[in-house]
């Protein structure tokens, strides 16, 4: 039986809220004390709930006190070192996000780019005023797939292409010397 998604809100409704909470109290401390016998760690939870007149402490008061007075006796350093603040936690989250959005835009345009090479090839109409940019682009898209093609040749030539061990037919290299090849090549005689 699956689950339904949980749409996490605050649940209007008293009794299922005690219920929900009920489940997931149970589940929490089980997870806790799961962590303290498989990683050997000291665990400490403090729980205030509406539900009761004191905080619930798990596994006991006795623990829960030892933990906190060993934690507040660590240096200020250690103490602080995995703690962030909201902020610090924003500031993280967007400078994570900002990377990902500048790799995602970075693969567009590649994606751009090859779709206008494509075009080039295909002689559709392109724009004559193009920017250097555009064209520097361009460019260095035609220059990676164009290793990429000769890479390719490269292997299948040598044979590390095929995956049967039937003797292969010998391919002729589509350019006379190959050994001219390996050099830096300007792609720009093979556009037009």
């Amino acid at each position: 039986m699956t689950r339904n998604k949980v749409n996490y809100a605050l649940i209007e409704d008293d009794t299922k809220r005690k219920i929900s909470y009920d489940k997931r109290l149970k589940g929490l401390l089980k997870k806790t004390d799961e962590l303290k016998t498989l990683c050997d760690v000291e665990v400490a939870t403090v729980i205030y709930d509406p539900y009761r007149n004191e905080p619930y402490a798990f596994p006991n008061n006795n623990v829960v006190r030892n933990t906190f007075i060993k934690f507040k006796e660590l240096p200020i350093l250690d103490r602080s070192k995995n703690m962030v603040t909201r902020e610090e936690f924003t500031k993280k989250r967007i400078k994570k996000l900002e990377e990902q959005l500048q790799k995602i835009r970075k693969e567009n345009r590649v994606k751009e780019m090859t779709n206008e090479m494509y075009e080039l090839f295909n002689r559709k109409t392109h724009s004559v005023d193009m920017s250097t940019s555009y064209l520097n682009d361009l460019r260095c898209v035609i220059k990676k797939n164009l290793k990429q093609v000769h890479e390719l040749m490269i292997k299948e030539a040598d044979g590390e292409g095929f995956t049967s061990n039937a003797p292969q037919p010998i391919v002729e290299p589509m350019l006379s010397s190959r050994d001219n090849f390996e050099g830096t090549m300007d792609p720009s005689p093979l556009l037009f």
